[in-house]
């Protein structure tokens, strides 16, 4: 983790699948006419994401049981250490990272869920703005997973059950295979993605507008 090196002796390093981004998400959505949604909306992720990721490592550091005294690690990741406070004082769970479940998102309670909420309300930018792509994908690959999930997940709500949507999809994902398959290494797949949620998104947007002509 050579974009990290805080990380070097860690136990724990944060990751994009570890976090929740409804209120990011909601945004990508509320403009069909948008340019580019699929490649905006993984923009708008990974800015969240940077900013999330900044929050969890200041509080692996030293938690947030007394943030007051605890200040340098938020300042090191250039956050506010207030914020920390006003998310304890609201009540947030202030559970050790190093001891939830490694494979799940933190509770929208917790404090580096609530903490991360407020800084990114402010418009708080952390120092390190950097997706790491490197051996298995790591940032880049779950950024990906996630916004294709969403878009694919927004044409099947835009149209349940709708078999020639449901064959467009497949055969978007199919193409997109193709398309990648001379990429070569994990870069296939992660071509794939961009291509079949770049789809997805336009496919969707094209229902949205069709409803809002009918409406």
């Amino acid at each position: 983790m050579a974009f990290l090196p805080s990380l070097a002796a860690a136990d724990w390093s944060p990751r994009p699948l570890l976090f929740t981004y409804e209120a990011t998400l909601d945004t990508c959505v509320a403009d069909p006419n948008r340019l580019d949604l699929a490649r905006n909306c993984e923009k708008d992720l990974s800015a969240a994401y940077v900013l999330k990721r900044a929050v969890a490592l200041a509080a692996f550091e030293c938690g947030f049981t007394d943030a007051e005294t605890c200040a340098a690690p938020f300042e090191d990741e250039g956050l506010p250490a207030l914020a920390a406070s006003i998310a304890i004082d609201v009540g947030c769970d202030a559970t050790a990272i190093a001891t939830l479940p490694e494979d799940e998102p933190f509770p929208p309670n917790h404090c580096v869920t609530v903490a991360s909420d407020i800084m990114i309300d402010e418009g708080v930018v952390p120092l390190r703005l950097d997706i790491y792509c490197g051996i298995n994908w790591i940032e880049c690959g779950e950024l990906a997973l996630i916004n294709d999930a969403f878009w694919k997940d927004q044409v099947e709500q835009a149209a349940p059950d709708d078999p020639l949507i449901r064959e467009l999809q497949l055969r978007n994902i199919a193409e997109c295979e193709m398309q990648s398959r001379d990429v070569g290494g994990w870069a296939i797949d992660l071509n794939a993605l961009e291509c079949t949620s770049a789809r997805s998104a336009s496919l969707w947007a094209d229902l949205a507008q069709g409803m809002e002509q009918e409406n």
